[in-house]
């Protein structure tokens, strides 16, 4: 069994961790976290940097790389910055990747070109106010009106919509009663009339905002269709295409985050003086230290396991949702311990460590909850 990365992939971690240092330091998500502002130019410099294209085709302007390629960069983005790391999730993978594998020749060859080139940015829209985990009971519709379709409803934790130029859209388009038979995917304007977008605070990462966004008689051509028209109800097929992209890749982040953890722990448990020695000398220290050092390996090749037999073409469904829960809960559990470490320090807002774990619940969340990835585990027993 060959454990190595190869030569490529290395250069690629080592080129994304250079760009961390220069564009998104330690310091940068705490300046984020105080203007809320959406940091264009970090957008800008990882397109500039080659990033948004390296899994796409070269025939888009991409460099032909795979889902090990998003996973390097997803773990070395999240080290610094959760708005990083969120900013190029939702764009390359969740959108891109959805527009890859789903949308038809006219849509790739027009919408996948300046994405690459980071001259437009999309969203996703599937939850709704009362449609979490439960995805097929959305009640959001698009009502054929001649050449074109009438989207109605709302939709929750949209990331990225109030600065996206598109939303990825997911949608009611049927009678019927099988939801499963009737969702379409739609590629929504963002400057379409009719739409209302309005951010929703969070407990982290509110430069790069969650939306609720309302559609009250949204005017969309049905070429707008993921797909084409021949894609028509069959939205829950292109879903399907996605989920492993999204969650391999939050179990990505989360392992970048984890390491940020054991990092800063490490260095203040060697400065920090209690009863005349650095706690790191302390048993308990290293203890907690050794716990989250190990379970980052575990972590790490958990995720790395998934993301090759993905490259590889293999049936991997259940080892991404392993990867996913596992990364994701330990990652909290890590962001816990780093608290402890920390004491009192780690509840001052001048420390990191209470960002990493206001951040790290969303990794519970995204990608499904972990009770849903045990609901996929266990079906597959």
């Amino acid at each position: 069994m060959h454990f190595e990365l190869s030569t490529e992939q290395q250069l690629l971690q080592q080129k994304v961790a250079e760009f961390c240092v220069h564009e998104c330091p330690p310091e940068f998500e705490t300046s984020l976290e105080q203007s809320d502002e959406f940091p264009e130019h970090l957008y800008r410099k990882m397109a500039d940097n080659g990033f948004l294209k390296i899994s796409f085709p070269k025939e888009y302007g991409g460099i032909d790389g795979n889902i090990m390629d998003i996973v390097l960069i997803a773990e070395q983005l999240a080290k610094n910055s959760y708005t990083a790391v969120n900013i190029y999730l939702v764009n390359v993978v969740f959108a891109g990747m959805i527009i890859l594998n789903c949308g038809n020749d006219a849509q790739k060859k027009e919408l996948l070109p300046k994405l690459l080139k980071g001259d437009i940015k999309f969203s996703f829209a599937l939850t709704e106010p009362e449609a979490g985990s439960d995805a097929r009971s959305i009640k959001s519709s698009a009502i054929a009106q001649g050449d074109h379709f009438l989207i109605n409803g709302t939709k929750y934790w949209t990331t990225g919509a109030s600065v996206a130029d598109y939303i990825i859209t997911v949608v009611l388009t049927s009678p019927v009663t099988d939801q499963s038979k009737l969702m379409s995917v739609f590629i929504v304007p963002t400057k379409s009339e009719g739409l209302k977008i309005t951010p929703i605070p969070k407990l982290a990462g509110n430069a790069y905002p969650s939306c609720e966004v309302k559609f009250q008689n949204v005017s969309i051509a049905k070429e707008n269709i993921l797909g084409g028209i021949e894609w028509l109800n069959n939205g829950i097929l292109q879903l399907f295409q996605t989920a492993e992209y999204e969650r391999i890749c939050v179990a990505a982040s989360c392992l970048g985050g984890a390491e940020t953890i054991l990092k800063e722990s490490t260095e203040f448990a060697k400065t920090r003086q209690q009863f005349n020695k650095p706690i790191i000398k302390f048993q308990a220290i290293q203890y907690a230290l050794a716990d989250i050092a190990t379970q980052i390996e575990a972590m790490r090749w958990m995720t790395y396991h998934a993301a090759w037999m993905k490259s590889m073409g293999k049936d991997c469904f259940k080892e991404i949702c392993m990867a996913k829960l596992f990364c994701s809960e330990t990652l909290n559990d890590i962001a816990r311990k780093g608290m402890q470490i920390f004491g009192g320090r780690g509840y001052s807002m001048e420390y990191r460590m209470q960002r990493y774990l206001r951040e790290s619940y969303l990794s519970l969340y995204a990608g499904g909850t972990s009770e849903i990835q045990k609901n996929v585990i266990a079906r597959s027993l």
